[in-house]
């Protein structure tokens, strides 16, 4: 009698928390099965609900979800590896290393078509596999510059709200800032003073429901060439076409190179990643006005989706820039800084009503408030990305 009403206790305490409603919090690595390096653009979450994130770049993740999903599947997987599924009740609160195992390439074994009417098909077939009613995303964005021998000198991060309203005549996005903070070295941010963006969310929560990249745009694409692969990859268990692209000729404004990920049987894109062109770059940090001059050296970018209830949606953006700055009067300084800007989402739903007035519109992510410390406490109770190691450096220097 006593075990059972021990039993019936525990039964009565577990429906009262799951009641109480709560979240359920886990942190890890997810890392190569052979090499053990970090898988930046992995995904961890509960499909099924639309709670998901991704390591930061030192490939390791916190993970939160709410208690009432602890018996949902979880799913983990990269482009080009084996996908990971589990019962959410098996993750631990701390220290779960996740290890996914790569994929060979192999053999089409669909019949190749003309790889322009197969991204034709593609662009039209936007309203059925992307979100084609209002939706929103609670998201983590990231801002960090580094130097070479020096490290992060700047983090701006933010946990924000993106609002998409894809069957709206002009399709477009608002994002507002729910909580965000800077850190940075002033001494050190001074030198990459005259470049910048005001605001580079406007960058990286762009989604295909609301905007085509303009190489996909049917009047811009007659400027590229296409070339799919005879060999695919995978992507959660999928089979992928690989698409390359690049510049017809030098005369394309802002050319970029890189490769379409297309899923085949429903024609959706699940990835994008690009680099722009030598010429490409001019077109975008080609910057001499002023005692210092600014040049672009390198610019690569990725957007990835993931598949949540029947439709795909946005699960990360990135874009890095290799920026040089030279001192042009007395020589001072030459220096080459990495300018990372990041978007990652952990929260899809439906939007019933906008909540974002137009006085809110995220316009700048240069002025959030200044801060020296990366307590992650800061942003109870959203998810976030644990910060990086560089970052961890950069405000234990400042703390001094």
């Amino acid at each position: 009698m006593r075990s059972l009403c021990a039993v019936l206790c525990l039964l009565v305490l577990s429906v009262a928390a799951s009641a109480q409603g709560g979240y359920a919090v886990s942190k890890g690595k997810i890392m190569d099965l052979e090499t053990e390096e970090p898988l930046t653009s992995a995904f961890i979450g509960i499909p099924s609900t639309g709670f998901g994130t991704s390591p930061n770049i030192d490939g390791a993740f916190i993970f939160q979800f709410p208690n009432i999903n602890i018996d949902s599947e979880v799913v983990v997987t990269c482009l080009g590896y084996e996908t990971k599924r589990f019962l959410a009740r098996n993750l631990n609160a701390d220290n779960n290393l996740i290890q996914l195992k790569k994929v060979p390439l192999f053999n089409a074994s669909y019949g190749l078509s003309d790889v322009r009417i197969m991204l034709l098909a593609a662009i039209d077939s936007i309203p059925k596999n992307y979100p084609d009613k209002p939706v929103y995303q609670n998201g983590f964005y990231q801002e960090q510059i580094l130097l070479p021998q020096v490290g992060a000198i700047k983090v701006n991060e933010a946990v924000v709200r993106v609002e998409r309203f894809p069957d709206e005549k002009e399709k477009f996005e608002k994002v507002k800032l729910l909580r965000g903070r800077r850190i940075e070295w002033t001494g050190q941010t001074s030198k990459t003073e005259g470049w910048g963006f005001q605001n580079g969310t406007q960058i990286v929560c762009k989604s295909l429901e609301t905007i085509v990249p303009e190489f996909l745009q049917k009047k811009q694409m007659k400027s590229y060439d296409f070339r799919i692969d005879s060999l695919m990859t995978v992507y959660d268990g999928m089979p992928l076409f690989i698409i390359h692209f690049w510049p017809i000729n030098k005369r394309v404004k802002g050319a970029k190179e890189g490769n379409i990920y297309l899923e085949p049987e429903s024609k959706s894109i699940v990835r994008i990643e690009y680099a722009l062109t030598k010429d490409g770059i001019k077109d975008l940090i080609d910057i001499n006005a002023g005692p210092i001059k600014i040049s672009g050296n390198e610019v690569h970018a990725y957007t990835q989706y993931q598949l949540f209830q029947n439709k795909w949606r946005l699960q990360e953006s990135k874009i890095v820039f290799n920026v040089n700055f030279e001192d042009k009067l007395d020589k001072k300084f030459k220096i080459t800084s990495e300018i990372l800007m990041r978007y990652v989402a952990f929260e899809n739903l439906p939007l019933i009503k906008s909540s974002i007035y137009e006085e809110e519109i995220l316009k700048s992510t240069n002025n959030f408030s200044a801060s020296k410390s990366l307590n992650p406490d800061f942003w109870s109770p959203y998810n976030y990305l644990i910060s990086t190691k560089e970052a961890q450096k950069l405000a234990k220097n400042l703390s001094k």
